[in-house]
Parts: C-alpha cells; structure tokens; sequence
C-alpha cells in the first residue's frame, strides 16, 4: 500500500515538473520521450526506491524496460522473457522482489539519475536523431544502454543482441509496427526551432556589435573624405 502511494506520488511530481519544464523550454528533449519511455524510467525509479536506493543505474533503466510488454525494446530483445536473465546478470535481485523497504517522501524526491543513466538517455536521443526520428523510443533507450561499457549493456550481450543488430532490429520493426505517437511538429521544424533559440541572441549580439563598429569607422572617415 506504502509503495502504491509512493508511486503515485512520484507521479504527480513527475507530472509538476514535466509541466514545468514545458513552461522553461517547449522544446525540451524529455518531451520527445514516448510513454514507453516514460513508463520505463518511472519503473526504474520504483526499482531503485524498492532497493532503498536513492539512485537510479543503468541496471534500472533495463528493469523498466522488462517490465513492459508489446514495446520496440521487448521484441527487439525479448526482455519479457529474459526479464531474469536479464537482472541476475545486472546484479539486481531476481524475481519476485523481496518486500520493499519502506521509502520516505524526502527520499522519493530525491531519487534521481546517476552519471551513467543520464549517459544512456543522452545516447537514446543520439539513436533517434540517427534514425530521423523525432520521438524517443524504447528500442532508442535500450541501443542507449548498449552504447557504452556498464552493467545493463553487459546483461543484454549476454543475451546475443549488440548495438548492429539491435539497430537493424529497429528498422525492421518499424516497417512492421505502427510508431506509438505522432509528433504534432516535424523532425526539421524541432531542429530548426532548437537552433533558432540556441543561436538567435549571440548572433543578435554580433550583428549590434558589428554595425556598431561600421557606424564608429564610418564617423572617422567621413572627414577624410570631405
């Protein structure tokens, strides 16, 4: 009961703050993420709070992947059925859990991404930017995961799917399966929108500084002229 509260708890911060970050930045990446995504780092999170952990790894971010089925990242890998497989080798406890430890409000806040999740997120966005795709998808966060050497990517070439084949995986299912989501803005409309902020007010402030510096040399050579 303690943990069904908990989660819903972390769900209405989530909410808070995804609307805030909305608010700060439309064009923020995490508003790319499909609800797999979504769902995927929210099961991560119960995984580490579960542990008494106030982190989330790498091994969790898999966790929430097994958890879900019918996503990109499940029949690319099979994580449902290699869900135990798949966590001994990531060093987090088989299944069923063991009893959750009791979690503390303060401590749920607290919960966040270690260095190496946050590594594997930033690469997911790298796998869909190759694919030209504008949504985030799980099959992305678990090619992120293989990106780079850590504990997840270890337990999933256990499972003989490396980062080629799992690309190529990922193109034959999306021929075969509709996407999830539609963006409401194409890939070349976020990309320009992205740069146009990022760069709008240094070049802004080179044009002023440049016409300033035209106007100054143009007052000095008007009397050389005459």
């Amino acid at each position: 009961m303690q943990a069904v509260v908990v989660d819903r708890q972390i769900g209405r911060d989530h909410a808070v703050r995804a609307a805030a970050r909305r608010k700060a930045n439309p064009y923020s990446v995490v508003e790319r993420y499909t609800q797999s995504v979504r769902k995927a780092i929210l099961h991560a999170r119960t995984e580490s709070l579960d542990r008494n952990q106030s982190i989330i790894t790498v091994a969790d971010l898999l966790a929430g992947l097994c958890e879900q089925e019918d996503t990109r990242a499940e029949r690319i890998g099979e994580l449902k059925d290699n869900a135990q497989y798949l966590r001994w080798f990531a060093g987090l406890p088989l299944l069923p859990r063991p009893e959750p430890a009791p979690v503390t409000d303060e401590k749920a806040a607290r919960c966040e991404l270690d260095s190496e999740a946050r590594r594997a997120l930033a690469f997911a966005v790298m796998e869909a930017d190759l694919d030209h795709e504008h949504w985030i998808d799980s099959d992305h966060l678990l090619r992120g995961l293989l990106r780079f050497p850590n504990r997840a990517q270890f337990a999933i070439l256990k499972t003989e799917l490396n980062l080629r084949t799992a690309r190529l995986a990922s193109f034959d299912d999306r021929d075969r399966y509709a996407p999830e989501e539609q963006p409401q803005i194409t890939l070349m409309e976020t990309f320009f929108q992205k740069h146009i902020r990022q760069w709008a007010p240094p070049l802004l402030s080179a044009v002023c500084y440049l016409y300033i510096l035209l106007q100054s040399m143009g007052l000095r050579l008007i009397p050389v002229v005459r």
